[in-house]
């Protein structure tokens, strides 16, 4: 389980760079743009199809950032794999700060923790990639 925890970990460090500053030319002009006290996007609703590396967040969703520009939360344009977790398109994915994976919908089985955690339904991580909460088998 740590290797798997470990692997996870490694992964989700790629992820940590998720987004630089995104300014709001990514967000739809028609909708409401919040900020952080810093000038940077806060949140919005995305104007097209948002991609950093692997993550590629859904155009006319909404996005949301950290203060230092960080992806917090959006919705998946295209299914995403992290380790041998695999979050589905169209569902909301959410990371901690530290851009280690929080929550998503499952699109495949999958055991962390001992527990079989069942595709379909919303898998829920601690920051130390430990599992908080999904439905099982």
């Amino acid at each position: 389980m740590k290797a798997i925890g470990f692997s996870i970990g490694l992964l989700l460090l790629s992820h940590s760079g998720l987004a630089t500053a995104a300014d709001q030319s990514i967000c739809n002009p028609t909708v409401e743009i919040t900020f952080h006290s810093n000038g940077k996007v806060k949140s919005c609703d995305l104007r097209k199809v948002y991609a950093v590396n692997d993550l590629k967040c859904n155009a006319y969703n909404k996005i949301s950032f950290f203060e230092d520009g960080m992806v917090r939360a959006c919705v998946l344009f295209e299914d995403l794999s992290i380790g041998n977790i695999t979050c589905g398109n169209s569902g909301e994915i959410e990371f901690h700060r530290s851009g280690k994976l929080s929550s998503c919908t499952l699109t495949k089985n999958v055991a962390i923790d001992g527990k079989n955690c069942i595709k379909g339904q919303p898998l829920q991580l601690f920051e130390n990639g430990k599992l908080k909460s999904c439905s099982e088998q």
